[in-house]
C-alpha cells in the first residue's frame, strides 16, 4: 500500500506538469464555454419569458452549463496524452516497471481533476462577476465542483479506453465531437418541459442531464432538490464503471 500512493503520487505530478505544455493549448477550452454563455445569455434571454419556464432569468438558468463545459471539456486530454505516451515508448517502459495499473489511471485522473478545478475556477469568477449567485453558498460551490470533477473524471477515461485499444491519435482526436451531442442533447438550453417530446425522452436516458440539473439545483433551487442526488449517484457510478472498464482495457492491452 505504501508504494501504491507513492507510484500514484509521482505519476500524478508528472501528468499534472503537462497541463501547461503548451499554456496556450488551455485556451479553447475557456474560450468556448464563456463565448457560449455570453452569447446564449443575451440572444435567448427572453426565453426565459416563456410559460412554463422556471422563475429565474435565462443567465442564472445556463450558468451551471458554463461551468460544466469548462470542466467537460478538461476531461479531452487525458487520451490524447496516452497515446502521446505509447507513441513515444514512455508507455511501454511504464508498464514493464512494478507498478499497479490502477496508479498508471489514478495519475492520469488526477491531472483531469486538477485542470478541471482551475479552468472551473476562472469560469467561475467570470460569472460572479456578471451577477450569478448560488442558492446553496459556498458549500454548494464545491459540491458542484466535486460532481462536475467526479463526471470529468469518468468521462476522461473514455479517451484513454480509445487509446489503449486502438492507439491511433487520429481516432482519439475525434472523440472530441462526442462532447456536442452528448451535452446539447440535455436539458442545457431548455427545460424538459419544454423540449418536443422525442428530445425530452433522449434527455431523460442522457446521463449528462442528470449532472447539468444537478448542478442547476446547486445553484437555482438549494439543498433540498432530488436532481442533487441523482447528479451525484449518476457521476459516482460512471466513475467506478469507466474506470473498471480503463483497467479492463489495460489488461487486453497487454496481452
Amino acid at each position: 500500500m505504501k508504494y501504491f500512493f507513492s507510484d500514484w503520487y509521482y505519476l500524478s505530478i508528472r501528468n499534472i506538469k503537462q497541463i501547461w505544455r503548451p499554456l496556450l493549448a488551455l485556451i479553447p477550452s475557456l474560450f468556448i464555454p464563456v463565448f457560449f454563455f455570453a452569447v446564449n445569455a443575451v440572444s435567448l434571454s427572453a426565453f426565459s419569458k416563456v410559460p412554463g419556464f422556471p422563475n429565474v432569468s435565462y443567465k442564472d438558468f445556463i450558468a451551471p452549463v458554463a461551468i460544466f463545459t469548462a470542466i467537460f471539456f478538461s476531461a479531452g486530454n487525458a487520451g490524447i496524452e496516452l497515446v502521446q505516451d505509447i507513441s513515444s515508448g514512455y508507455f511501454k517502459k511504464l508498464i514493464i516497471m512494478p507498478i499497479n495499473r490502477l496508479t498508471i489511471v489514478l495519475g492520469k485522473l488526477a491531472e483531469v481533476a486538477v485542470q478541471s478545478i482551475l479552468q472551473g475556477l476562472i469560469v467561475l469568477v467570470l460569472l460572479f462577476a456578471v451577477g450569478v449567485h448560488f442558492a446553496t453558498g459556498f458549500l454548494g460551490v464545491l459540491a458542484m465542483f466535486a460532481m462536475l470533477i467526479l463526471f470529468a473524471m469518468a468521462w476522461s477515461c473514455i479517451g484513454m479506453i480509445a487509446a489503449l485499444r486502438t492507439q491511433n491519435a487520429r481516432l482519439v482526436q475525434s472523440m472530441f465531437t462526442l462532447v456536442f451531442p452528448f451535452l446539447y442533447l440535455t436539458t442545457s438550453q431548455s427545460p424538459k418541459n419544454l423540449l418536443p417530446a422525442t428530445f425530452a425522452t433522449i434527455a431523460t436516458y442522457n446521463p449528462v442531464t442528470y449532472i447539468i440539473e444537478g448542478t442547476r439545483a446547486l445553484v437555482l433551487n438549494g439543498w433540498g432538490a432530488d436532481a442533487i442526488w441523482q447528479g451525484f449517484l449518476v457521476a459516482g457510478v460512471l466513475f467506478v464503471a469507466m474506470v473498471t472498464f480503463t483497467l479492463y482495457s489495460f489488461n487486453k492491452t497487454m496481452k
